[in-house]
């Protein structure tokens, strides 16, 4: 009888450790992922200034036509962005970009950035006109010369998927693309690498 007695309090001095050790293993867990939380929200920016640039990678074709002037079309952020070494718009974040006429000059179309997807919140933005990402691995150059031709060039590059032949660089090296009505089509691909360039701050927090 002794015997099981004392078999019964030591199963249930382990029992009590094991649910102790548990509990601390549990609390352990939950101070590690705060941890973690707090490492991510250090890293985060919370302001992206005007001035940053913000490289998109376009999702669908754009037709450059009249009738599509005032279009927005489907894009992600290329990479990471930083600000002062920390991340404040991740890499595949969805954004928007919209068909619009240039002002001044010939009649033609740019593009700008639109809205940004700012933690499942949808951000309106203001930006300069599209300029081509260079930044894009890969290109040789050549293609890069093509890309940062000068004022008054036509495009003839090819940056990631995308090809920006037939666009018109302006004034700071936005590109331009002439309007084409009837059955002539002209089109932005699907998988074009552009960068814009805040002129607003665009608050992340």
């Amino acid at each position: 009888m002794m015997r099981t007695i004392g078999a019964v309090l030591a199963a249930m001095a382990a029992s009590a450790t094991l649910s102790i050790a548990t509990a601390q293993s549990q609390d352990d867990g939950r101070v590690d992922m705060a941890q973690r939380d707090l490492a991510v929200t250090e890293l985060m920016a919370t302001t992206v200034p005007s001035g940053t640039d913000i490289p998109v990678t376009l999702d669908e074709d754009i037709p450059v036509t009249g009738d599509h002037i005032g279009d927005t079309f489907q894009g992600h952020i290329t990479r990471d962005v930083k600000v002062g070494g920390k991340v404040a718009l991740v890499a595949d974040t969805p954004v928007e970009v919209k068909l619009v006429e240039r002002t001044g000059g010939a009649k033609a179309a740019t593009i700008r950035l639109v809205k940004v997807n700012v933690n499942g919140d949808v951000r309106g933005v203001q930006t300069d006109v599209a300029r081509a990402d260079t930044d894009e691995r890969g290109l040789s150059t050549a293609k890069k010369t093509g890309v940062g031709a000068a004022a008054g060039a036509i495009v003839g590059a090819v940056t990631g998927a995308g090809v920006l032949k037939g666009a018109i660089v302006g004034a700071g090296g936005g590109l331009a693309w002439g309007l084409l009505d009837g059955d002539q089509k002209r089109i932005v691909k699907d998988g074009t690498a552009l960068r814009f360039s805040l002129e607003r701050d665009l608050d992340i927090d």
